[in-house]
Order: C-alpha cells, then structure tokens, then sequence
C-alpha cells in the first residue's frame, strides 16, 4: 500500500448502508488502501472492514443515537493487510439509502485513539451496568449543588437545580415499572423521585455522610403510582464545594417491610399472650440466664422485669435441681404422661415462697431454652403503687 504524503492528514471517508453496502468511498481513502477510484462502491462492508469491526458498525446502527461517535476500527488494504484506524461516525438519513453511517477515518497514531479508547471503555462499562440485575442510576444538575450552603438551601437545590437522569439501566426501568415504550433516562427525575418529607430525609443523612453511603432508604414513587420503599447505596462526585452529579444502585425492600410489619405485630400480640398468663413464667438458656418473664412473675419476685434479667436463676429459685438437670428432667418427660411438678423456693420480698416448678424445652434458632412455670403454694397478695411507670413497678406481696 502507498501513503501519500501530501494528503496524510486528510481523513478518509466512506458511506454505509445499514443494509451493509458501501455507498462511497472517497479518493483519499482509495489512494491510501491502494484501490482504484470507486472500486468499493456498491460492495458489502466485507470489502474494506473485517469482522470484528462490521459488528462494531452494526451496534453503532443498532443504538440509533444521531450523535457522533468515536470508534477504533481496521480496514482492508488492496493487499488483503489490516490497517487500523480511529473513525468518527455519524449518523445520516438520505434519500436514497434511507439510514446510512459517514465514517470520517484517520490512521492509529494521532491524538483520536485516546479518544476512540475512552469511548470503547465508556461502551463496555455502560454495557456491563446495562445488562446488571441490580437497578442503577446516575443523577447529575444542570446547575451544580453548592455543599457550603446551609443543610435546608442544599436541599432545596438538590430537589431544584434542574436534576436529570445520566445514566439508568434496563433494571432501573423495570422496577418503576416505565410505561412500554419509554425511555426512563428521559424522564424528569421528580416523577420518581418527588420532594417529600422521607426523601428531604433521605438527602438530609447523605449530606451528613458526604454523599457516600450504603443502604439507606428512601420512598420513591413508580408509574403506576404506587410508593415504594427502597435502600439506596450511593456515591457522590464533588469538585470543590460543588456536587456535579451522585450514582449508585437501589433495592426495592416493600415487601421485607411489609414482612417486618407483620412480624411485629405477631411479636406483640404473642409478648401480649405471655404477659397475661396468671403464673409465673421465666425463659432461661443453658446457662441459667433469664431472658424472658411475665408480670406474674415480677408480682412473685418483687423486681422489674429488667432487675429479673439482671439475676440468674440461682438467685431467684433455690431448687434442688441445678440448671443442667432442670433441662435434663424436662427433656426426659413424655408429653403424653402428666407432668409431675418439682417442688422449689422463690425468693419473695416477705422471704422464701414455696412453689411447683413445671418445665419444658424448646427450640429458638438451633438453641435449647427452658420455659418454667413457677405456681406458688398459697395466693401472694399483691400491692401496686399506683405512682409509678407501667413496666417498671416495684410490686410487694
């Protein structure tokens, strides 16, 4: 192949069909690949482009975008050699050709394969966000958010310095369930992301964290207008005092709130159940800690329910059966015979109270606990203070 030194700096330019025809091919480019003038016209891409780089072209057809972009790509000498290039493709409607790609193409070597690298790695990573089952999103200002302002005007500008979506992925789209159709990168930000009081909160603890933080949530608003509850893990990019723009991904987590919901309320009325039982209950692990008891209880001991736990056993029941025996009796009892009580003594504020002790074992995450019934032998008369906090009388007997 000859190089023409005159025109070196001239690019070389050719127009493509989407159908995959080569249209033209310009006299610098057909110098320089050493082909006669016009030689690749109405020839298949294959003529001057391998594969590699005809399925480059294809995706840049496939995105559709009418702006420029830089690429790296090989073309085919006269002699079958491969030369690599840096193009800058643009997109074209014609008459004639209907979608067409004008690609203006210089050797490798000059200041645009720095370009043509930062736009391939800029491709590949926003390939990899794409195709990412976790929603991210990129938000950024038109005017930059001023971070030395008060918390309340920083904001206020968050929410109306004109925010605009960079970059959303498919995930992103699906989860605000974007109407078939549309472009969720298009969209204005406020109609998924609406000033309210939980998301002035939201951008409240981001300020406090300078813009990098993990799961911490927000409540955004889908298209087909249902709130949803979400963490967000988000970065931010600040220049001086200034932020530019914030990413990060986010989790829709309603569901695991509503499960929660659900479980508390269940937790309450159970903790509502135990508190009620007229005896006295105390749950212990292994080592004879209280973990749990009812008012009968505190009513029987005298103590709060926090000094109950402060205690162990020991110091609340004079048994004949240490804690180890007590989980081995009431694991060796059959639940379909009568239980036979153990006999003990409860340290009550008048002194020791003699009571029936009935145990029995079960399980709470992989661990054993024991659940004791402690029934007195005679009516512990029960006098309340009425001055003082629900749940943490003083109760005498």
């Amino acid at each position: 192949m000859t190089t023409r030194g005159s025109d070196r700096g001239a690019a070389m330019v050719d127009l493509l069909t989407q159908d995959g025809r080569i249209v033209t091919m310009d006299e610098a480019q057909a110098g320089r690949l050493g082909y006669a003038t016009g030689a690749a016209e109405g020839q298949d891409w294959s003529f001057l482009y391998p594969l590699e780089s005809r399925e480059r072209i294809e995706t840049l057809f496939a995105e559709g975008s009418a702006e420029p972009r830089v690429v790296a790509l090989h073309l085919r000498d006269a002699s079958g050699a491969l030369v690599p290039v840096s193009a800058v493709a643009e997109r074209i409607e014609t008459d004639q050709d209907g979608s067409c790609l004008v690609l203006h193409k210089w050797p490798s070597g000059g200041a645009l394969d720095e370009v043509a690298r930062l736009a391939e790695e800029r491709e590949v990573i926003s390939g990899i966000l794409a195709a990412s089952d976790d929603a991210g999103w990129c938000m950024e200002w038109t005017d930059p958010v001023d971070l030395s302002a008060p918390e309340q005007e920083i904001i206020r500008q968050v929410f109306e310095n004109g925010p605009r979506w960079r970059f959303c992925n498919r995930a992103m789209a699906h989860l605000y369930r974007t109407p078939e159709g549309e472009d969720f990168n298009a969209r204005p930000v406020h109609e998924t992301f609406p000033r309210t009081r939980e998301n002035e909160g939201f951008i409240r603890r981001l300020i406090r964290a300078s813009f990098d933080i993990n799961g911490t949530p927000s409540r955004d608003l889908r298209y087909d207008g249902v709130y949803i509850e979400v963490e967000n893990d988000v970065r931010g990019h600040i220049r001086g005092n200034h932020l530019y723009r914030m990413w990060g991904t986010v989790r829709d987590v309603s569901k695991h709130m509503r499960r929660a919901a659900v479980l508390k309320d269940e937790i309450d009325r159970l903790t509502g159940v135990i508190a009620a039982l007229p005896d006295p209950l105390l749950v212990l692990d292994r080592t004879g800690a209280v973990l749990m008891s009812n008012h009968a209880a505190e009513e029987l001991f005298g103590l709060s329910s926090d000094a109950i736990a402060a205690r162990g056993l020991a110091d609340l029941v004079d048994a004949a059966l240490s804690i180890d025996a007590l989980f081995e009796a009431a694991g060796a009892q059959v639940l379909d015979h009568l239980r036979r009580p153990l006999t003990a003594k409860a340290m009550h504020p008048e002194g020791q109270l003699k009571v029936e002790v009935t145990a029995r074992i079960f399980d709470h995450g992989g661990h054993d606990l024991l659940a004791l019934i402690l029934r007195a032998q005679r009516r512990v008369p029960v006098l309340v203070e009425p001055s003082t906090a629900f749940g943490t009388d003083r109760v005498t007997g």
